[in-house]
């Protein structure tokens, strides 16, 4: 496991109101995050793991990361395990969902949300709350379209249409040149994604995207 992971997440404590759509995107708190799932069968899947890291504009902040591990009770299949190598007896010391979620709620309190093809984490994250009676109201802000746009408003290549398709994270990351470490790895992809972001706010700036409202028309979900 890389040197930055913590354990025990430090937890964002302020009670801020929501951010003004014209908040510059410097000024923004970011919150970054990936789960793991029993599968991506979205009738049937459960949460198996969150990992999140806060964001202060472009600035990464290693020490407000967030990390839970959870008891779905309930099998994960074969198939999954390959890829996130989180078996049942990992998780049968994992914490409750409901716990996990109030802790969630802390961590995310006046943040705007990113994530890589966010809307995964969002369906799953209302699917568990929709069971615990949690609730959460963050804006979203999915890579995934952003890194559209910007291929989009970039300089021309011929090979763009093919770009446009390939939008998995370990090819960003590429992209931004990045390396990939421990893939599926909730909080490891969160790390990485939080990476991309950094890179893709410069360019945003750059491109004359100033404020939470215009991300928002090009980046939300």
């Amino acid at each position: 496991m890389p040197g930055w992971f913590k354990r025990a997440a430090g937890f964002h404590e302020e009670n801020k109101s929501a951010l003004s759509r014209d908040t510059a995107l410097d000024s923004v708190r970011y919150v970054v995050l990936d789960t793991e799932l029993t599968s991506l069968d979205h009738r049937t899947n459960r949460l198996l793991s969150i990992g999140a890291i806060a964001m202060q504009g472009p600035s990464i902040q290693l020490g407000n990361q967030f990390y839970r591990v959870v008891n779905p009770q309930v099998s994960i299949p074969a198939e999954s395990i390959l890829i996130h190598r989180l078996r049942s007896e990992d998780v049968i010391g994992g914490e409750q969902p409901g716990k996990v979620l109030d802790d969630l709620c802390h961590f995310i309190e006046g943040g705007v949300l990113v994530g890589h093809c966010v809307g995964i984490e969002l369906k799953i994250l209302e699917k568990e709350m929709g069971q615990t009676g949690h609730k959460f109201n963050n804006p979203a802000i999915d890579t995934a379209r952003v890194h559209r746009w910007i291929l989009r408003h970039g300089p021309y290549s011929e090979d763009l249409s093919v770009q446009l398709e390939q939008l998995d994270l370990a090819t960003l990351a590429k992209f931004y040149s990045l390396d990939v470490q421990d893939a599926h790895h909730a909080l490891s992809d969160a790390f990485l994604t939080a990476r991309v972001w950094q890179k893709m706010l410069y360019l945003l700036q750059a491109k004359g995207i100033g404020n939470l409202r215009k991300l928002l028309s090009i980046g939300g979900a």
